[in-house]
């Protein structure tokens, strides 16, 4: 049986190539900050992780792996826990710099694309910012899984912040732990 994370992943970067011409970034070397480490859900350690070749740290709840993504053009960061019940993900795509779209209109083709290549509805969706750079938040839902996400737009740079959870093993809190985690790297 697949994980979660190849079940959801695959035909959610299937769509978002599909509707959006994006190269992913190469990979990056990871490490770790020793001062940021806490005790998480059923027994998971949250440890912030560094990637400063992508300009991003997060708390992953396990040590992440970084493999290429599935067209082989860059790097996944991601972890999952609970069996398979839970998946977190990492994506940074550097957009084309001839690219005329709005950051909106860069959302919501993402947002449809996810939708349509996970076979999911969106169940919600708002505008968000993080360090003043424009982003969207929504959850998709499908008859399994709920996936949540957060996208952020830094000049021509998507990064995609994303947990995929089983529907019987979702939870908000813990979501949220690892959403808010995010951040751009000075």
């Amino acid at each position: 049986m697949k994980s979660i994370a190849s079940r959801t992943l695959c035909p959610l970067l299937a769509a978002f190539f599909v509707l959006s011409p994006l190269a992913f970034a190469l990979p990056s070397n990871s490490g770790t900050d020793p001062a940021s480490s806490v005790q998480g859900p059923a027994g998971a350690v949250w440890k912030r992780f560094r990637y400063d070749a992508d300009k991003f740290s997060v708390e992953f709840p396990a040590e992440p792996q970084a493999k290429p993504n599935d067209g082989n053009t860059g790097t996944r960061y991601f972890t999952s826990l609970e069996n398979d019940s839970f998946a977190y993900f990492v994506e940074k795509a550097e957009l084309p710099a001839d690219l005329k779209k709005t950051a909106d209109e860069v959302f919501e083709g993402y947002v449809n694309g996810a939708a349509v290549g996970t076979n999911s509805k969106i169940k919600s969706q708002k505008p968000i910012s993080l360090s003043g750079h424009p982003g969207r938040e929504f959850v998709l839902e499908s008859d399994t899984l709920v996936m949540q996400f957060r996208l952020y737009l830094l000049n021509k740079t998507l990064y995609q912040v994303l947990v995929v959870a089983s529907k019987s093993m979702a939870s908000r809190a813990e979501a949220d732990r690892f959403l808010n985690s995010f951040e751009f790297l000075k």
